[in-house]
């Protein structure tokens, strides 16, 4: 009786949160709207017409749905409608072009913008391509280099993301700082707070130190994980064939590295940060017969590199590496911590234009203040 009552009480508690959550989404949802017809977006947008704006995309899905686990990855249709606003408003460049032209101090057209992926998953090729091509956008494509042409691969973060998600069990275990922390995942606002919380503290580990605890919460769950079980699991987990590498290489899709197993490459020694840096970037130029110059930092927040990780970088032969620390940039900008702007799956193409003209940005600073 007492596990019933906890059990509901849980529940409700649950339900108000995603209640709270899906009200506070819709208010902002309104408020974007209203910033944008009253011509806040466009203003802002001018302001920021000679830098130069670079956005991060990870996957692009036609069947995906609107829950927690796709949150990185728009629908088709969304990013149909941002390519065209894109197209029409920006002068997109490979981002490639981009870094020699700021290096050399050449001049470029006002409201420039490099459209980027990271990860390398499939449906860069068969969702987003044909879009890009409809469009005639180039793009650049981050590899994980040990995932590439690999039936099977899986990114860490997605796999912890399934443990959770699809766990026959209401609690999870986990050693967090020499304690034992408990993870509610008895509905799912619960499981979304237990993914948040547990990946930000496996980002924080050295990848030997990150998998013993992985394998410790699929000990839990006491159940195989597949991750490319049905159609919409394989469009949105599959990763990219050098095949289709080569073909994109062919039409304006340039591709640079995202280390080989997308470590976390601030906690790595430099052993292994040599690397990550280096067979990945060895791979690709031996697949593609041309030089990778170009890096994406995984989670890429001022925490995850350093200044060791840039020397490295700039000693191996890259030319520069892209970040996500939200922004735009300029001739000053550090080359080896390029800003980017990460768009997210959201219904509201106002939210869309919030992030790329540099309101969002703006409103979050007036928020931490």
């Amino acid at each position: 009786m007492l596990v019933t009552r906890e059990r509901k009480a849980s529940e409700a508690e649950s339900l108000r949160r995603l209640g709270k959550r899906v009200m506070t989404d819709m208010l902002k949802n309104a408020f974007y709207g209203v910033l944008r017809h009253g011509g806040v977006y466009h203003v802002s947008r001018q302001k920021q017409k000679n830098r130069v704006l670079i956005l991060t995309y990870h996957g692009v899905l036609k069947n995906g749905s609107d829950s927690y686990i796709n949150r990185n990855c728009v629908s088709a249709e969304m990013f149909e409608q941002q390519m065209r606003w894109l197209k029409r408003h920006y002068t997109i460049m490979p981002l490639g072009d981009i870094v020699e032209a700021l290096r050399r101090g050449e001049p470029l057209p006002e409201y420039t913008a490099a459209i980027t992926f990271d990860d390398g998953f499939r449906n860069n090729f068969t969702v987003a391509y044909p879009i890009l091509v409809r469009y005639n956008i180039p793009a650049t494509i981050f590899l994980i280099t040990d995932m590439t042409d690999q039936p099977g691969a899986r990114l860490w973060t997605d796999h912890v993301d399934a443990i959770i998600f699809r766990a026959n069990v209401r609690r999870l275990q986990l050693q967090m700082n020499g304690t034992l922390a408990e993870f509610d995942i008895s509905s799912p606002q619960a499981k979304i707070q237990a993914s948040d919380r547990i990946r930000g503290f496996l980002k924080t580990l050295n990848p030997q130190e990150r998998d013993r605890h992985i394998l410790s919460l699929e000990r839990q769950i006491d159940r195989e994980i597949d991750l490319l079980e049905d159609e919409e699991s394989r469009e949105r987990y599959e990763f990219l064939s050098w095949d289709e590498v080569r073909l994109m290489a062919e039409h304006q899709i340039e591709f640079g590295s995202h280390t080989r197993s997308h470590a976390i490459i601030a906690h790595l020694s430099p052993a292994e940060l040599e690397n990550e840096l280096l067979v990945s970037k060895r791979r690709i130029e031996e697949q593609l017969g041309k030089p990778c110059r170009l890096f994406s930092y995984p989670n890429g927040t001022p925490r995850d590199f350093s200044i060791r990780d840039q020397k490295v970088l700039q000693q191996a032969g890259y030319t520069a590496a892209v970040s996500q620390i939200y922004g735009f940039n300029t001739y000053d900008t550090d080359f080896y911590a390029l800003r980017r702007i990460n768009i997210v799956r959201s219904p509201s193409f106002s939210y869309f234009l919030a992030k790329v003209t540099g309101v969002w940005g703006r409103l979050r600073e007036w928020t931490r203040n």
